[in-house]
C-alpha cells in the first residue's frame, strides 16, 4: 500500500475519532456555543465550526439560535435516542 494511501486512511480515522469525541462532549454539555466549547476543548473555532458542521448536517445534534445583545447566538445540544428513531420504518 501506498504512503498516499495509509496517510488518508489516518487522516479519515482521526477525522471520525474527533467527529465522534465533539459529538460525546456536546451530548454530555449541552448549550454551549462555539465559542464556549473551543475554550473548553482547547480546539481552534475554525476545527470545531468543521466538525458541528457536519454533525448537524448529518442530524447528529440539534442547534437553537437566540438574539443577545443583539447578535445571533447558536447552542447545540445531543439529540435524543427518540429523535434518532425513525417510527414510520419501525411500524412497517
Amino acid at each position: 500500500m501506498s504512503l498516499l494511501k495509509i496517510a488518508n486512511q489516518v487522516r479519515r480515522k482521526k477525522a471520525q475519532d474527533n467527529k465522534w469525541f465533539l459529538y460525546e462532549f456536546i451530548d454530555k454539555n449541552p448549550g454551549l456555543t462555539v465559542y464556549e466549547m473551543s475554550k473548553k476543548i482547547n480546539w481552534t473555532i475554525g476545527k470545531l465550526n468543521y466538525y458541528v458542521k457536519k454533525l448537524v448536517k448529518d442530524g447528529m445534534i440539534n442547534n437553537t439560535e437566540k438574539v443577545v445583545n443583539g447578535r445571533n447566538q447558536k447552542r447545540y445540544s445531543g439529540k435524543t435516542v427518540k429523535e434518532f428513531i425513525d417510527w414510520d420504518e419501525f411500524h412497517k
